[in-house]
């Protein structure tokens, strides 16, 4: 008997909650059916539709006009430069400068680890104005006793140059040199004499301080650098560390050697002519000769001549 109550319970409460889940949806149903009935109030019927076509067909247009203005108000700001209205757009600009610059680097030391897996062109660069053309440039400007003279090169490769210094009489410990992947300044170490000071840096981070430089060598570098932000400021930071009276000897791919180069170096260089030496290195001297396969410019602060410095390499 109690089991037999039991199990009646148990279909009661069964049937009764399948009873009250039935009146919830109905329930459900009626609140929709309600609300449907009031949207009627606030929707157009297509009779309406059709007799206010024109209001609708007018607001279309004036949303497509102002649509069109303000397409036309943004082209005006960008040809102009939007930054312009900025409060702060110094700020701003020097903040996507420094990313670009520092996308740049990152791209340059995986540009070089890339390359010399397949190709010696960074290195070959290095050794392309030949030694009798170098001492002849340094001589014209009056660096003809080594053992004087405090010199820097920039993307100094295997310290090959810096070495020639060293067999002609430069002192060790006036000779440095810098590149920006870590295995090419292991190597320079390696194959130069103890007293010559390699580092591994970016050349518009230079740890030196201002004047220390007589003669500084950046030979196939620029060129390289596709951000124009980044070889600016490493031309300042070249001309910071440069004495007063000093030179800086550089060589790049002209515009004309560019069209013979391969796709991929291509890609990866640019031609410098004398015009954007001169935007790199302002207030200064340059005598930018054409030679076969590079230009080769020679650069010097104006405050040399200012001061009387005489020199024949103008």
């Amino acid at each position: 008997m109690n089991k037999f109550m039991k199990e009646s319970e148990i279909l009661v409460d069964s049937q009764e909650n399948i009873l009250t889940e039935k009146d919830q949806i109905k329930s459900l149903l009626k609140e929709m059916k309600k609300e449907a009935k009031d949207l009627l109030d606030v929707m157009w019927s297509r009779e309406e539709m059709m007799n206010n076509k024109d209001f609708v067909n007018t607001t279309n247009l004036k949303i497509k006009n102002m649509l069109d203005l303000i397409i036309d108000n943004l082209y005006w700001y960008q040809k102009i430069g939007w930054k312009k209205f900025l409060v702060n757009r110094e700020l701003i600009e020097q903040n996507e400068r420094e990313e670009r610059i520092k996308k740049e680097k990152e791209r340059l030391v995986k540009w070089l680890e890339a390359l010399m897996k397949i190709d010696d062109f960074y290195f070959s660069f290095h050794g392309k104005l030949g030694e009798e053309k170098l001492v002849k440039t340094l001589s014209a400007y009056g660096y003809d006793e080594f053992q004087k003279v405090s010199v820097l090169d920039v993307g100094c490769r295997d310290g090959s140059w810096l070495r020639k210094f060293q067999d002609g009489g430069a002192l060790p410990e006036k000779l440095a040199g810098i590149d920006f992947y870590h295995p090419i300044v292991d190597q320079a170490k390696k194959m130069s004499a103890p007293g010559i000071q390699f580092f591994e840096a970016y050349p518009d981070e230079l740890q030196f301080e201002d004047q220390k430089f007589d003669v500084i060598l950046m030979f196939g570098v620029l060129m390289h650098v596709l951000d124009e932000s980044l070889r600016k400021k490493i031309g300042r930071e070249l001309l910071r560390v440069l004495s007063n009276d000093g030179i800086i000897i550089t060589s790049n791919l002209t515009k004309d050697a560019m069209t013979k180069l391969e796709p991929y170096f291509a890609f990866t260089s640019i031609g410098l002519e004398l015009e954007e030496l001169i935007d790199l290195f302002p207030d200064c001297s340059i005598h930018f000769e054409r030679l076969p396969q590079c230009g080769l410019a020679v650069i010097r602060k104006k405050i040399a001549r200012s001061q009387g410095i005489n020199v024949n390499g103008e």
